[in-house]
């Protein structure tokens, strides 16, 4: 009877710690949940910011070859005076006119990069704020989150302090079978029997076995699933 009163209870503990242990299983994908906003923000600053330094790239190189041609520009005014026919004056001429249209279209290019680098920077700037912002309400949702399961946490320790009082005072060979019968029902290794059936697989237990239930005098097993039954009597209902 005793061993019996202590694996009621014991299994009251045990599917209790089964069902928060499991529940907090969930803590990795409801922060991983949680912090998807931010991975998809994160992401568009990244593509932001690598157009932006594609922009700044295509600048610099236009920059660049601007330079070069106005250096090239200047080289070819200095030579006209070393210029003796008509032929090379006006090869030559034809040389600078083609030089100033291509430092023309370059500037040209360079004033619409520049509208692509300012634009690409104020994109920038703004999914910048953007993930700042979800950075911070996903560190306080992350909080609110973790914060949910420190009471599980503190319920956690408790009812193991209890199992560690009330599992060495049940009979070793019971307290063993209970363990083993556990791993396949964590939740339900002790189960009541109610209306010649087991609660657990919802078999009918014999006559005789179920009145052996009933007495509570030794440890008794279901036929089909081994669950450990107890019995517990009905509760009278109050006369009208």
């Amino acid at each position: 009877m005793e061993d019996l009163r202590l694996l009621v209870e014991l299994q009251g503990i045990d599917a209790r710690l089964f069902e928060l242990r499991k529940d907090r299983e969930r803590l990795p994908k409801l922060i991983s949940y949680a912090g998807e906003t931010l991975r998809q923000v994160k992401a568009e600053l990244e593509a932001a910011q690598a157009e932006l330094d594609q922009a700044g790239k295509e600048k610099r190189a236009a920059e660049a070859e601007l330079q070069a041609e106005n250096e090239h520009l200047n080289k070819l005014k200095l030579r006209t005076t070393e210029i003796k026919t008509n032929k090379e004056y006006f090869a030559h001429l034809k040389e600078i006119e083609d030089c100033q249209k291509k430092i023309t279209k370059i500037e040209e290019t360079e004033l619409e990069l520049m509208e692509k680098v300012e634009k690409a920077e104020a994109a920038a700037l703004e999914k910048k704020g953007l993930a700042d912002e979800e950075e911070k309400k996903f560190g306080e949702r992350r909080i609110e989150i973790e914060g949910r399961f420190i009471a599980g946490d503190k319920e956690i320790g408790e009812l193991t302090g209890k199992r560690l009082e009330i599992f060495p005072r049940i009979s070793e060979t019971t307290a063993q079978y209970y363990s083993s019968i556990l791993v396949k029902y964590p939740e339900s290794a002790v189960v009541e029997a109610a209306n010649t059936s087991c609660m657990g697989c919802r078999m009918m237990i014999p006559p005789q076995m179920f009145n052996n239930v009933r007495k509570g005098e030794s440890i008794v097993k279901c036929n089909n699933c081994r669950r450990i039954l107890y019995y517990r009597e009905p509760v009278a209902e109050p006369a009208k």
